[in-house]
């Protein structure tokens, strides 16, 4: 009940301040688990996959932020997980891992923080650690206009177009051989090449 009272509120914000749209939410499987993966420019992103399917996906969230009970008590109720960025925090992984394994759908950020000028960043390996231990399909996507709406040092968000697009499932990438580190790199790598065939999907269908 407060996901859906969540969602259709949020949904009825974002459509008339932002416009928000979808594109290709076909190519999302209609069924069982998988993981999507998503550029991180503003604190509008996290609800905005939600909002535009009808799956519920499950998100990790920075634990600072549920120390305000009030937050953590909401985050309970719409599948948000605390995790903390300063070490490996195994029980989140564990936790995303087992959302994945019971055939639901994970939204992560591999980037780990917003980015501060637009441009897509670095990936970290967090994302990997969880993708490389469930065989699930992978999605990237892309959401556009966030960044201009709200970015990182703007006290408020102001009216700008939204749109999400999402691209093709794909599989990672064969480990023959390669050790942990370097083989969440591989994946860290792809997950980023991902989302930017997606941005200029994005860009060259709005010229």
């Amino acid at each position: 009940m407060i996901y859906f009272i969540s969602k259709h509120l949020c949904l009825l914000f974002f459509k008339i301040w932002f416009g928000l749209e979808a594109r290709n939410l076909d190519r999302l499987p209609a069924k069982g688990g998988y993981l999507v993966v998503l550029n991180h420019a503003s604190n509008l992103d996290p609800p905005i996959l939600g909002m535009l399917t009808r799956r519920i996906p499950s998100y990790l969230a920075k634990s600072e932020l549920f120390h305000n009970k009030l937050f953590a008590w909401w985050a309970s109720h719409v599948g948000v997980m605390p995790i903390n960025r300063d070490s490996v925090d195994r029980k989140a992984l564990t936790r995303a891992i087992n959302v994945l394994k019971n055939d639901e759908v994970m939204a992560l950020f591999p980037e780990g923080t917003r980015t501060p000028d637009g441009n897509l960043q670095p990936g970290k390996p967090g994302v990997a650690m969880i993708a490389a231990q469930v065989n699930k399909p992978c999605l990237a996507a892309y959401i556009q206009g966030s960044f201009e709406a709200w970015p990182r040092g703007q006290k408020w968000p102001r009216r700008h177009k939204i749109i999400l697009w999402m691209g093709h499932p794909f599989e990672l990438p064969a480990r023959d051989g390669m050790g942990a580190k370097e083989y969440y790199q591989a994946c860290t790598d792809l997950f980023m090449e991902k989302i930017a065939e997606v941005k200029k999907e994005a860009e060259e269908n709005t010229r």
